[in-house]
C-alpha cells in the first residue's frame, strides 16, 4: 500500500484534495486552543538508499468552534509534490502552514562580571575606588548614577536558535533578549564635586557591604511553525494521516557470505556438464546498516526499498515546510557517505541497483531456499519495480546508527576461473620499440578466483558490499550486484596462483596492397594467436577464457565462440587502429584437469594502412 502511494507522487504539481485550497502564509493562530492539537504518531517509515525516506503520521483530535485542528510538527524539509494530508474522518477542505509568534519576559539575578554592573548593584552606597594611571590615586564618595543607556539586545549565547519540537521537525526559532548596559562611564559624588568615571580606568573598587548580583530582564522571542487543517464540522473527533517525502534517513545493505564444501544439487543453465557435480553450498547474511540523521524514532515499523524511485522535484522544496530551500541533512552529517561517484565509487553505486553484464543467466533450480531473518518479525513485497524488506518496529534516535539483519538463506555456488586477456596490435607497419617487420605486441592477463551465485531465495539482492569468509577466515571482499530471484552473479575473490596462463601472438602473412579504403591502401596481415593456461592445482577447474584482438577471427580451436564487433580503438596500442577493422571476441568454457594445459588457438586477419 506505500508503494502504491509513492506512485502519487510523482505528480508533482497538485491540489491538496480535490477541493482543497492550500495556503501558506505567516500569520498568528491565537484562535486555536490546545485541544484541537493533533496527537500525531508515526505509522511507519519507507527508507531509501540514496538518503530519502517517506514518512506516515496519524493524528486525531477535536476540532474547535471554527472546525480546525492543528499540529507543531511540521517537518524540516519535505519535496514538492510529496505532503499530503489524507482524511480518515471527516473531510478537509484547507490546510494552513505559517508561524505562530509568542513573546514572555521574566526577571533573573545574575552575577556581576563588569565594573559598570557593580555599580549598577550598589548606587547611592559609599565606595572607595582607585583610579589607575601615572599617579594612583584612591578618591572616596558614593555611587551616584550611571551614564548608559539599557537595551534589550540577543544574548551571545543564544543568538538564534533553531530547536525542535517533540524530537524532530526543527520547527521552533528562538531568539534570546536580555537586558544589557550600554556605556562605559558612571558619576561618583565626592566632597568637592561629582566626577565622571571611566569603568576600565577603576583598578580596584571597595564598598561596604557590596552586592554582587544585578536584576536582568530577559525576553524570549519565539516563532513556532504551524499547520491548520479546517474540517468545518465544529466540536468533532476527527482523524488524519499525514505523509511526505524528506532527505535524513538511509539505508546501506551489506552481505556477509559463508562459503562451504557442502555440495549443492542446484544446475547451472549455461556451462559444461562438470558444473553441476561442483555445486556446493553457501550461507548469505545481509544485514541493513540504518543512518538516522531526521528525528526520533520510537517503535516505529521500518520498511526498507530495493530501488530507487524516480522523483522529479527532488530539489525542490514544498511550500508547506515553509523553508527557502530543501537542505540535505545526511549530505552535512556524513559527507563521506555521500560522496559523488568520482570521488567514491561504491558510495555512489549502492544507491541505485548496479547490475552486471552476468545477469541475463537464470537459474534452472527450484528458486525455493531457506530464508531465516525473514520469518516472523520480517516480510516482504514486491510490485513496481521496488521491493521492500518490511522490518520489525524498532527505536532510533536522531543522529543513531542500527544495524538489522534482514536475510539468512542457504544458495547455491560454485567455483569458477576466468582469464580475460586482449592482444593489441600496433596501428603501425612497423612495431614500435624494435625492427622487426612486425605489427604484433603481445599482452597478457591473470587468472582470476571467482564464485558464482544462483539466488535460489524468493527476494532480490540488493547492491552492497559483501564480504566473502570460510568460517572466520576472510577470503575477499567485493561488490554484490542486485541478482533478482533465479539470477546469477559473480564475485571476484582473487588472482588464482596455481593457475598460469600466457598467449603468443604471431604473424604468418602479409599481403601488400590487398584493399583500398578512403583513398588509401592497406595490407591484408594474417597471424595466429596460441593461448595456453596450466592448471597446477590438484584438482580439475572450471575455465573460462575470453581472448579479445583487433581484426577478424577466422578460425577458432576447441570449439571456441566468436562475437564479431565493430571497431574499437582499445585494441590497439596507443587507441591507434583504424576503422576498416573489425573486433573480435571469442570465448571458450572448458574444465582443466590437474597438471594438464589448456591451449587454444585462433587464426586472424586484419588491415594495416601501408
Amino acid at each position: 500500500m506505500i508503494i502504491g502511494r509513492l506512485a502519487l507522487f510523482a505528480v508533482g504539481f497538485v491540489t491538496l484534495l480535490t477541493s482543497s485550497n492550500l495556503i501558506f502564509a505567516e500569520n498568528e493562530f491565537s484562535s486555536l486552543s490546545k485541544e484541537s492539537e493533533l496527537t500525531l504518531t508515526t505509522e511507519n517509515i519507507v527508507i531509501f538508499k540514496d538518503g530519502y525516506f517517506l514518512i506516515v503520521k496519524k493524528g486525531t483530535a477535536r476540532t474547535d468552534a471554527d472546525g480546525r485542528v492543528f499540529t507543531n510538527e511540521v517537518p524540516d524539509s519535505a519535496i514538492l509534490g510529496s505532503f499530503w494530508a489524507i482524511a480518515q474522518q471527516g473531510r478537509i477542505s484547507s490546510m494552513v502552514a505559517g508561524w505562530e509568534a509568542s513573546e514572555t519576559e521574566d526577571m533573573r539575578e545574575k552575577n556581576c562580571t563588569t565594573v559598570m554592573e557593580i555599580v549598577t548593584a550598589n548606587l547611592g552606597k559609599a565606595c572607595s575606588l582607585r583610579i589607575r594611571g601615572e599617579k594612583s590615586e584612591v578618591v572616596n564618595g558614593v555611587l551616584l548614577k550611571l551614564l548608559a543607556n539599557r537595551e534589550l539586545i540577543p544574548e551571545k549565547s543564544a543568538r538564534r536558535v533553531r530547536g525542535q519540537h517533540d524530537g524532530g521537525s526543527g520547527a521552533i526559532e528562538t531568539e534570546v533578549l536580555v537586558d544589557t548596559i550600554l556605556g562605559t562611564h558612571f558619576l561618583l559624588r565626592t566632597e568637592t564635586g561629582d566626577m565622571m568615571i571611566a569603568a576600565d580606568s577603576v583598578s580596584n573598587l571597595t564598598v561596604e557591604g557590596m552586592k554582587t548580583t544585578v536584576e536582568q530582564k530577559v525576553k524570549k522571542l519565539t516563532r513556532e511553525k504551524k499547520l491548520t487543517f479546517d474540517f468545518g464540522t465544529p466540536n468533532t473527533e476527527v482523524e488524519l494521516s499525514l505523509m511526505y517525502f524528506c532527505p535524513g534517513i538511509r539505508w546501506i545493505p551489506t552481505y556477509r557470505l559463508n562459503l562451504t564444501d557442502k555440495p549443492s544439487v542446484a544446475n547451472w543453465a549455461q556451462g559444461v556438464g562438470t558444473e553441476r557435480a561442483s555445486a556446493k553450498m553457501a550461507e548469505i547474511l545481509m544485514q541493513g546498516e540504518i543512518i538516522n540523521d531526521s528525528e526520533d524514532l520510537i517503535d516505529v515499523p521500518l520498511h526498507v526499498v530495493v530501488g530507487v524511485p524516480n522523483f522529479r522535484f527532488k530539489a525542490s522544496p514544498s511550500p508547506m515546510v515553509l523553508e527557502a530551500s530543501l537542505k540535505n541533512v545526511l549530505a552535512e552529517a556524513a559527507p563521506q557517505v555521500m560522496r559523488n561517484q568520482s570521488i567514491d565509487q561504491f558510495s555512489n553505486t549502492i544507491y541505485s541497483q548496479s547490475t552486471s553484464d552476468f545477469r541475463s543467466a537464470r537459474s534452472t533450480g527450484n528458486s525455493e531456499g531457506i530464508i531465516d531473518g525473514l520469518a516472523g518479525d520480517l516480510t516482504t513485497s514486491g510490485g513496481n519495480d521496488l521491493f521492500v524488506y518490511k522490518l520489525k518496529p524498532m527505536s532510533l534516535k536522531k543522529g543513531e546508527r542500527a544495524s538489522v539483519r534482514i536475510l539468512k538463506a542457504e544458495i547455491a555456488y560454485r567455483d569458477v576461473y576466468t582469464w580475460d586477456v586482449t592482444v593489441q596490435h600496433s596501428p603501425h607497419e612497423f612495431a614500435s620499440g624494435n625492427n622487426r617487420r612486425s605489427p604484433l605486441v603481445v599482452s597478457e592477463s591473470e587468472v582470476w578466483h571467482q564464485v558464482e551465485l544462483i539466488n535460489d531465495t524468493k527476494v532480490p539482492w540488493t547492491t552492497g558490499a559483501a564480504m566473502l569468509v570460510d568460517g572466520f577466515q576472510p577470503l575477499a571482499q567485493e561488490l554484490l550486484t542486485y541478482t533478482s530471484p533465479g539470477g546469477i552473479c559473480r564475485l571476484p575473490m582473487t588472482v588464482s596462483v596455481d593457475l598460469k596462463a600466457g598467449v603468443d601472438d604471431q604473424e604468418t602473412g602479409r599481403e601488400r596492397d590487398a584493399a583500398k579504403w578512403r583513398n588509401s591502401s592497406y595490407s591484408l596481415v594474417k597471424g595466429k594467436i596460441a593461448a595456453e593456461l596450466a592448471n597446477n592445482k590438484e584438482y580439475e577447474v572450471p575455465v573460462e577464457v575470453s581472448l579479445r584482438f583487433g581484426g577478424k577471427a577466422n578460425a577458432v580451436s576447441n570449439e571456441g565462440k566468436t562475437k564479431l564487433e565493430g571497431f574499437n580503438p582499445n585494441d590497439w596500442s596507443n587507441n591507434g587502429g583504424d576503422p576498416i577493422n573489425n573486433s573480435s571476441v571469442v570465448k571458450w568454457k572448458t574444465s582443466v584437469a590437474p597438471g594438464e594445459c589448456f591451449k587454444p588457438t585462433v587464426d586472424y586477419e586484419f588491415y594495416l594502412r601501408n
